[in-house]
């Protein structure tokens, strides 16, 4: 196993990133605005829905809609985008925008997280997981907007869309209504566009990469090479 030092190994500090962010989740959806009540829900409660929202399980115990104000919402899909495209990816980005090189032990916990071959590779492949996550999810909000945006309005469309796009691109499982997707049985535009979110997110990244690259192999010129 790969030690950053004698004490902790690659998994165990990703393991223990994971915690930190359930953590500060916790505390954010503690915060009297992150209900629509102004109340606390409860640290077990709260607890449990920053867990469920970093690893992406979409378990709830209360109403989503109902319960978490906005930013209880904004909360919610920030630990979704982290556990759904890796708390290591967002590290990196900072590294970026900080204008800061990556320092040996961050490159090897994205390589480990991402499950990149080489170290070298690890700019190239978080700008990959973001531009095409970016990407796929900007995409899913505007096809869900073209329904959301007839029920609801502009605004509450546009947020519906959003919530809804990134959920399901991360395979989240959270929703805005009280018995899930039900009512929207038969829909079929709906359901199509969930549907390919639900299976582009769930193929992962490296997999897109190499389906859009599958030209070097077989040399179909049609498909568009990717440099970042």
């Amino acid at each position: 196993m790969i030690q950053v030092n004698k004490h902790f190994s690659l998994p165990r500090i990703l393991t223990l990133g994971f915690i930190i962010i359930i953590v500060i989740g916790t505390l954010l959806l503690s915060l009297p605005i992150a209900t629509n009540s102004g109340h606390s829900t409860g640290y077990l409660n709260e607890l449990f829905t920053a867990t469920s929202a970093t690893c992406i399980t979409g378990m709830t115990v209360v109403n989503t809609a109902l319960h978490w104000s906005i930013f209880g919402k904004i909360v919610i899909l920030i630990l979704v985008e982290i556990g759904g495209l890796g708390f290591m990816t967002f590290a990196v980005l900072l590294f970026s925008f900080l204008r800061r090189k990556v320092d040996l032990t961050t490159s090897l916990l994205a390589k480990e997280s991402l499950s990149i071959q080489s170290t070298d590779k690890v700019y190239r492949v978080v700008k990959l997981v973001i531009y095409f996550s970016l990407l796929i999810q900007g995409l899913g909000t505007a096809l869900l907007f073209i329904d959301f945006g007839q029920r609801y309005g502009f605004w509450k469309g546009i947020g519906y869309s959003i919530f809804h796009s990134i959920s399901a691109f991360c395979n989240a499982g959270f929703d805005l209504y009280a018995n899930s997707l039900t009512k929207f049985a038969g829909d079929s535009y709906l359901l199509l566009v969930l549907s390919g979110l639900i299976i582009t997110g769930s193929l992962g990244f490296l997999v897109w990469e190499d389906l859009l690259l599958f030209r070097q192999i077989i040399g179909y010129p049609f498909i568009p090479n990717l440099h970042w």
